[in-house]
């Protein structure tokens, strides 16, 4: 004979408490999160500015005109790095900085190449590319 506690069977609390269980674990798992990355641009009136998102992200952005790229270009004269920018309706050449660490060459070179990295660039106000964070993780991966 099952008890009753306040006229609630056991076995009814029991089911309960699984089930309560069951949604506290089921929500601490983040095994196959997925946490997909907007494009996104600020341009401020002042020339400097940024943007931010996947490379994926920009190309299937609801702007239909986005477009984010990253160039690493190598010559005898030597290499060009910049970040060209169409956002929407306002596109943008930003060359590096002079003077920026080999860190951030490095960096910069790696963005070129992180095609499920999320991306952010920042421009000052000479319009020279002077920031940038490249991020990763297992739910930017499509």
């Amino acid at each position: 004979m099952m008890k009753r506690f306040h006229g609630v069977s056991a076995k009814r609390l029991l089911g309960s408490g699984l089930a309560l269980a069951a949604i506290a674990v089921a929500g601490t798992s983040v095994a196959g999160v997925s946490s997909p990355r907007a494009a996104t641009c600020t341009f401020n009136a002042d020339g400097s500015g940024y943007c931010s998102g996947t490379l994926s992200a920009f190309r299937k952005s609801a702007d239909p005109t986005a477009q984010l790229i990253l160039q690493n270009y190598q010559s005898s004269t030597g290499t060009s790095r910049y970040a060209s920018v169409r956002f929407a309706g306002t596109n943008k050449f930003v060359p590096l900085a002079p003077g920026l660490s080999a860190d951030m060459l490095r960096a910069f070179d790696q963005a070129c190449n992180a095609v499920d990295a999320n991306v952010y660039i920042h421009w000052n106000t000479s319009t020279q590319l002077d920031t940038l964070q490249l991020f990763n993780d297992s739910g930017l991966i499509p």
